[in-house]
């Protein structure tokens, strides 16, 4: 690749997802949209990293705090191991218990961390808000994770409804969804996205000056 990756992911952050996504289809490439129940806390920010990926399970029957202590600890001490813009995606099946909150919230971002996607339950909403933090999540829950649940892998291949997401894989969101693309593609497909922010910005002007959808297409290559 050689745009660098921070501003690989500066100019993603300029384009929204929906645009990225006619990118892929122009391509001919898998437009992978992960699914819609994945919420965004912050609605007015788009997100862009690339995947660090982590897989999850619930431990049944819960083990309580002093020994759920050492099964948390490969997770807490994972976070070391983020980088500036790498986006954390978690996937946490099955699972009742808060898997993403805002001490977490703030050492990803300490260590360079974007945003989250967590497959999973959202906890600390309001300390989250605070810091500023991108997370699209499944839903909530207070319920604390020591005991309860456990990191089983990092940087390998999770699915998430039907979607896989590859560690290094390009990964964007904003109010319409999130997107992956993969590491490989990045490049190409954001050079795309831009040519098609152009397009559109003529069709705008076109459509604003009384031409009809059509009739900016023709013109303009995209619609």
């Amino acid at each position: 690749m050689t745009i660098p990756t921070s501003e690989l992911c500066a100019r993603y952050r300029r384009i929204c997802v929906s645009v990225v996504c006619d990118a892929l289809y122009e391509l001919d490439l898998p437009e992978r949209v992960l699914p819609s129940g994945l919420k965004p806390l912050l609605p007015d920010m788009r997100m862009a990293g690339i995947a660090y990926t982590l897989k999850g399970r619930a431990i049944r029957p819960g083990v309580g705090w002093d020994r759920g202590l050492d099964r948390i600890k490969s997770y807490l001490e994972m976070f070391k191991e983020l980088t500036p813009d790498s986006v954390l995606v978690s996937y946490n099946p099955d699972s009742e218990v808060g898997h993403f909150g805002e001490l977490t919230g703030n050492s990803a971002q300490q260590y360079g961390c974007t945003g989250v996607v967590l497959e999973g339950n959202l906890r600390d909403l309001d300390g989250l808000l605070d810091i500023g933090l991108q997370v699209f999540y499944r839903d909530l829950s207070p319920l604390n994770a020591i005991g309860r649940w456990e990191m089983v892998a990092s940087q390998v291949p999770v699915t998430i409804g039907g979607v896989t997401v590859e560690p290094g894989d390009l990964v964007v969101g904003d109010r319409d969804g999130v997107l992956v693309v993969a590491g490989s593609e990045a490049e190409r497909v954001l050079l795309q996205s831009e040519s098609i922010v152009g397009s559109e910005e003529l069709v705008r002007a076109d459509m604003r000056a009384g031409a009809t959808p059509w009739e900016g297409l023709e013109r303009h290559g995209h619609i």
